[in-house]
C-alpha cells in the first residue's frame, strides 16, 4: 500500500465493527459466506460506505492489493457471489424500500454502501423474523 487512501481503506476493512456491519448487510441479501467473493463484497461495501473511494475500478484494485488478487479477479469474484445469492433482488428491494430491477456489482455495492453509511435508510424491519416465530 503506497497511498493514504489505500492505507485508510485497509484500516477501515480491518475494523471489527465495520466488518460486522457490512457482513450483516451482505448476508441479509442472501450472499453465500462460502464464496471468496463474499469477503471481497464486504470489503467493497466498507470502502464505498465509508466514503473512502467511489470509483469501482479503484475499489477493486485496492481490494486486490489487500487480498493478493488482480483487479479483474476481485470484480469476477464479487460478480459471482452476487449472481449466486439467494433471492438477492427481492431481499435488497425490501431492505431499501424500492424495487430493484437491474442487478450488477456496482449497484449492489452502492446500495449496501449507503445502508452501511446510513442504516436509517433501511426500510426492512429487523423484527420481521421475531414476529413470525
Amino acid at each position: 500500500m503506497d497511498t493514504t487512501i489505500e492505507n485508510d481503506c485497509l484500516t477501515a476493512i480491518e475494523n471489527t465493527n465495520n466488518r460486522l456491519t457490512a457482513a450483516k448487510l451482505v448476508f441479509k441479501c442472501g450472499v453465500r459466506a462460502d464464496l471468496k467473493g463474499c469477503q471481497c463484497l464486504i470489503d467493497a461495501v466498507i470502502i464505498f460506505g465509508s466514503d473512502l473511494c467511489s470509483n469501482f475500478c479503484r475499489i477493486y484494485n485496492i481490494i486486490g492489493k489487500i487480498r493478493g488478487l488482480r483487479q479483474k479477479a476481485v470484480m469476477r469474484e464479487i460478480s459471482y457471489a452476487i449472481y449466486h445469492a439467494y433471492d438477492l433482488k427481492a431481499r435488497l428491494s425490501k431492505m431499501i424500500g424500492v424495487s430493484v430491477k437491474d442487478m450488477h456489482s456496482g449497484l449492489v455495492i452502492s446500495y449496501l454502501g449507503r445502508l452501511f453509511d446510513m442504516p436509517e435508510l433501511s426500510a426492512a424491519d429487523d423484527d420481521d423474523n421475531e414476529k413470525n416465530d
